[in-house]
């Protein structure tokens, strides 16, 4: 049981041809991109869903009528809303605003082979208001943050989609006297060469995001 009502939600876009994982369509194609992101999503949301949230929600980029498209995908227990906001930094202040019943948990959708049980461990031991949950990614970004508190200042001024995300959301948090702990490192699947590196994970840990295994299988 955890100690704080704790709200995930989850950023994702619609898997739109085209409109998402335009880096690996360069080597698949639109149309299998859009296929693998797909798989990811769904997965992704399993994951979560398996963890004690008290509400789950489907955080959608309106672009390609993202909140239409993701009602249509999102699996039973997850509501959806749309982002809002001119950037990143925008999107989840206000996320983590507007979900407030709480603590809130962010994530993204990039990160299907994610190990969660360092996340499921902290939101059993999660009772200090002031600890941030940060999960790192090997290019410098995170996969998610969770905060017990309303601190719109843990989004601002970060030089997003750069390698320096989490060192300076680290030391904003220090700036605002927030613990960090820090969850189990993973990477987001982006890029062409992250592929290779999620089809060794998934043939280790299948149970992990089966839909997204049974699609690397296929590329």
């Amino acid at each position: 049981m955890t100690s704080l009502d704790v709200v995930v939600g989850v950023m994702a876009r619609a898997p739109i041809a085209g409109a998402c994982k335009t880096r690996l369509s360069r080597v698949l194609g639109a149309e299998r991109a859009a296929e693998l992101y797909n798989a990811m999503l769904l997965d992704t949301l399993d994951a979560y869903s398996a963890l004690p949230f008290s509400q789950r929600v489907l955080l959608a980029a309106p672009e390609n009528d993202g909140v239409s498209a993701l009602a249509q995908l999102a699996p039973s227990g997850w509501s959806v809303q749309a982002q809002v906001g001119s950037d990143l930094g925008a999107r989840l202040a206000h996320a983590s605003s507007s979900l407030r019943d709480g603590a809130v948990v962010l994530a993204s959708s990039d990160s299907p082979a994610a190990p969660l049980e360092a996340l499921s461990s902290a939101l059993r031991e999660w009772d200090d208001p002031k600890r941030v949950l940060l999960g790192p990614c090997d290019d410098g970004g995170y996969y998610l943050i969770g905060l017990a508190i309303e601190q719109p200042r843990v989004f601002e001024g970060i030089p997003w989609s750069s390698p320096q995300v989490t060192a300076t959301t680290k030391n904003r948090c220090d700036e605002l006297g927030l613990e960090v702990l820090e969850l189990t490192q993973t990477y987001d699947v982006d890029e062409p060469a992250d592929l290779d590196r999620l089809r060794v994970d998934l043939m280790r840990h299948p149970s992990r995001a089966p839909r997204t295994a049974r699609m690397v299988k296929q590329l």
